[in-house]
């Protein structure tokens, strides 16, 4: 099958994850292939829609955001566009927005500069839902190594 992964793919889409940035060669000597073949076996992952884009991940206590936190929120789907300007504030950053499964939930990981911030965010989003916050207390996503 044309579209098939086989365990090189995911030796790729692994070190790309831990780093998207690095050439070609590297790569190709990290899974054991030359430079140009690395290239193929990414420009087919691409293809197939496997890897979608290549993105950057923002260290926020070095931007000052020291509070990071998941938040459910449980609100009527047409809520959220009248809201959506409320999302914007000097004192948080919406990190990813997520609609999931269940009664019209939305899961926003957001960061924020201080706990009161946090709380006022909440007081906030009080008038258009019920929410359940958890907070980070830990990236685990190099938990690989």
């Amino acid at each position: 099958m044309k579209n098939k992964i086989d365990e090189i793919d995911e030796r790729i889409i692994y070190c790309l994850r831990k780093n998207g940035r690095i050439t070609m060669k590297e790569l190709g000597d990290m899974v054991h292939l030359s430079g140009q073949a690395a290239k193929n076996r990414v420009e087919k992952l691409e293809d197939i829609g496997v890897l979608q884009k290549y993105t950057i991940n923002i260290d926020c206590p070095v931007f000052g955001f020291k509070i990071h936190a998941l938040i459910r929120l449980q609100m009527e789907k047409s809520n959220l566009g009248n809201y959506e300007k409320k999302l914007k504030n000097d004192r948080y950053r919406m990190i990813h927005c997520y609609q999931v499964t269940g009664e019209q939930c939305y899961v926003f990981d957001m960061a924020f500069l201080e706990i009161e911030d946090l709380h006022s965010f909440l007081k906030d989003i009080e008038e258009v839902g019920r929410c359940e916050v958890n907070l980070v207390l830990k990236n685990m996503q190099d938990f690989e190594d």
